[in-house]
């Protein structure tokens, strides 16, 4: 049984096994009412089924309570429907590669949203009505994943015979709660669903962080929303007339007026609006805001139907219980600036973590640029925003701009002379640099300002990436006012994330490429062998076989004559043995497994054309996939000595050392290596990288090479 009680499987369980051991389980459940062998809140949940009267011994479908209209308006309506692109993006890759359904429920178990591959989609349907529009509470179907995390209102897994129903022991489900971060009510459940044999851990690790990062994202868009909010109705809050506090649908003050009225995180609002009892007991009134998104609160003796309204309320007048609280001065302008502010702060937050989301979902670079240049547009109300890459030739190359003008991305636009301006400074001191306003510029270059173009400031922040300014995200402004001042920081957040992207990237492109490498020169060496085989060997073998049938079947020879067609046989199976010995030499080296890998080094030195210089004091024998792996990266690097250094003597030397095999192999050659012009080199990376090598190499031209390979050991 696993250790964690909420999920069904540890990662070094075998899925068939552990299904044998729960139908046993379930069986022994079912006669004897026995609960051997069964995780706590699987059991829980079986109780909690059958007192709902849930048949175990009958097979027993979900109800369908929706057709698919119906299904589709409650999914519009849901909140979590603005975040099931996230959804799709963080587990679509999962449910692909293990043939899982991804699955949205409310919070009373109804199924909103399927998505997945559709032979999986209508399997789950045939076999046990998992469709949009069912329902999966336990009380409808019993214990299943999606019901006992509602019930529960935790993570849980549920595999194969620990669903309480016989037509579910054919599947395994994770699935997690999602709760509004307004109120922290339960929103619904995300759920990943596949067959039983395919079910691990992780999938219900996935799950949860899933659900976390859900609800991550309900919070910022309510941040941004309670930001929009604030500055809507700055005017009103900050009245000196009357005093107005800002509060969500929920209760959540969102801003309260500054010399006080609310003074609390929360207060009880009835749907609708109305009547609401405030701190010191005073009585507010909640009306419902112009957009039915919030209340206004006023005290009550504000409202027009005050008199009239205070009768209901069997408490203090609200006007002696506000005469009872001291009247504080408060400097509106002040806290304006940090409305204003916490709504800045508020954006560029929401900003950051739509980018992020992108970079970690690992979507594509001209994406993440685009909405890179979107964001930062918006965010700093310019009126462009564009993300460029710089060329090896010090020009430099428009990956996304976005205009205000035409509202859309582009790759292909022009950039202005203030943006380039930037954009080389920048380039130049790998630091945020900005130009404010044409005269600037017009001084820096020796040009008139009516030539120039209309930006009247720029900022420009650079992307760092491997080491060096991979390029430069820039924003500009025509109006009278300059960007501010604290521009050149914020850009930073964005440029890091698009470094990050671009790492990403790169390290996926190199990876694939390594891969398609090994993958090519593998099938390059099958080919070699077989070519090798079929045109030595295997011909000489075939030709002892027609010598040998053909002395079978002569009659008439001598026995002298049997004797040596005998012998030429024998020759020209010798001769196929020393071919094939040869072979077996290039695939692996009967030396290397025999003794090691330092008798093998030596005698791939003797045989060297050159003269070579062995140190090797790694003389204990080392993991075989280190041995072998050193062995054909000397074996690649010196032959690349003798075919194109022309060198008088190479050095050869390989040592153990922090649990690590160092090889180095240094020549007096014409140097000037280029791992681009070739596949050796190449090959010798990949092969170091597969195992978690490092390969460095040092080749200043007409001054010899000298590459470093560490390769690590291992405990």
């Amino acid at each position: 049984m696993p250790i964690n009680p909420w999920i069904a499987i540890e990662a070094t369980t075998s899925p068939s096994l552990r299904t044998r051991e729960l139908r046993h389980a379930w069986d022994e459940y079912l006669s004897e009412g026995r609960l051997n062998h069964v995780r706590g809140p699987i059991a829980d949940s079986w109780s909690r089924s059958v007192a709902a009267g849930v048949d175990p011994s009958h097979a027993q479908a979900p109800t369908l309570l929706a057709d698919r209209g119906d299904v589709r308006e409650r999914w519009e309506g849901h909140p979590l429907e603005a975040v099931a692109p996230l959804i799709r993006r963080w587990l679509g890759p999962l449910a692909a590669d293990s043939e899982h359904l991804i699955v949205v429920s409310n919070a009373d178990g109804l199924l909103l949203w399927i998505d997945g591959d559709a032979t999986i989609r209508s399997a789950a349907a045939d076999a046990m009505n998992f469709v949009e529009g069912s329902l999966w509470s336990e009380a409808g179907v019993g214990t299943n994943a999606i019901g006992t995390a509602l019930a529960a209102d935790h993570l849980v897994q549920v595999h194969a015979a620990e669903h309480l129903s016989e037509i579910v022991h054919g599947w395994s489900c994770s699935a997690a709660p999602v709760h509004d971060p307004e109120d922290g009510s339960l929103l619904g459940i995300i759920d990943l669903t596949g067959r039983a044999a395919d079910v691990t851990p992780a999938h219900a690790a996935i799950t949860l962080a899933v659900g976390r990062a859900v609800e991550a994202q309900l919070r910022v868009r309510a941040q941004e929303r309670d930001a929009r909010l604030r500055v809507r109705y700055l005017d009103q809050l900050a009245s000196a007339n009357q005093k107005i506090a800002l509060v969500s649908y929920s209760g959540r003050v969102i801003a309260d007026h500054p010399a006080g009225l609310i003074r609390a995180e929360r207060i009880e609002v009835s749907p609708g609006g109305g009547l609401v009892l405030l701190s010191g007991g005073r009585v507010g009134f909640a009306e419902p805001s112009e957009h039915q998104d919030s209340y206004l609160v006023r005290l009550l003796h504000d409202q027009p139907r005050g008199r009239r309204l205070l009768e209901r309320v069997p408490a203090v007048s609200a006007q002696a219980a506000d005469a009872a609280q001291p009247t504080q001065s408060y400097d509106a302008s002040e806290w304006r600036r940090a409305q204003l502010e916490l709504t800045r702060l508020a954006e560029e937050q929401a900003a950051l973590r739509h980018v992020a989301t992108l970079v970690a979902g690992q979507s594509t670079p001209q994406e993440i640029f685009e909405t890179v240049a979107h964001e930062v547009a918006r965010l700093f109300g310019a009126d462009r925003a564009t993300v460029a890459r710089y060329e090896p030739d010090g020009t430099m190359t428009i990956a996304a701009i976005w205009t205000s003008v035409s509202a859309q991305h582009s790759a292909d636009g022009p950039i202005e002379a203030q943006c380039e301006r930037v954009a080389a400074m920048v380039q130049q001191s790998g630091r945020p640099s900005r130009i404010d306003g044409n005269a600037e510029l017009a001084d820096q270059v020796g040009g008139p300002a009516s030539e120039l173009d209309a930006a009247s400031s720029t900022v420009g922040a650079p992307i760092l990436a491997d080491g060096r300014v991979w390029g430069v995200v820039l924003v500009a402004s025509t109006g009278h006012q300059p960007l501010v001042g604290t521009t050149e920081v914020r850009l930073l957040g964005f440029a890091e994330l698009i470094a990050t992207a671009i790492s990403n990237a790169v390290a996926r492109a190199e990876l694939n490429a390594s891969r398609a490498r090994i993958v090519a020169a593998a099938d390059a060496s099958r080919r070699r062998f077989e070519r090798d085989l079929h045109d030595g060997a295997q011909q000489r073998l075939a030709t002892v076989a027609l010598q040998l049938r053909a002395a079978a079947l002569d009659d008439t020879g001598s026995p002298e004559h049997l004797r040596q067609e005998l012998s030429r046989a024998a020759d020209a199976v010798t001769t196929a043995l020393e071919e094939v010995r040869e072979i077996a030499h290039g695939i692996h080296p009967a030396i290397l497994s025999e003794a090691g890998l330092a008798p093998a080094l030596r005698g791939l030195a003797r045989r060297l054309e050159i003269p070579v210089e062995l140190a090797v004091s790694a003389s204990e024998r080392l993991p075989e996939q280190v041995e072998v792996a050193a062995f054909y990266i000397a074996s690649e690097l010196l032959a690349n000595v003798v075919k194109h250094a022309h060198a008088s003597v190479v050095r050869v030397a390989a040592e153990r050392a922090n649990n690590a095999l160092h090889l180095s192999i240094r020549d007096d050659g014409r140097g000037g290596a280029d791992p681009t012009h070739g596949s050796g080199l190449i090959g010798v990376c990949d092969r170091a990288e597969a195992i978690g090598g490092t390969v460095v190499l040092d080749s200043p031209a007409g001054a010899g090479t000298t590459i470093l390979v560490s390769l690590p050991i291992g405990g």
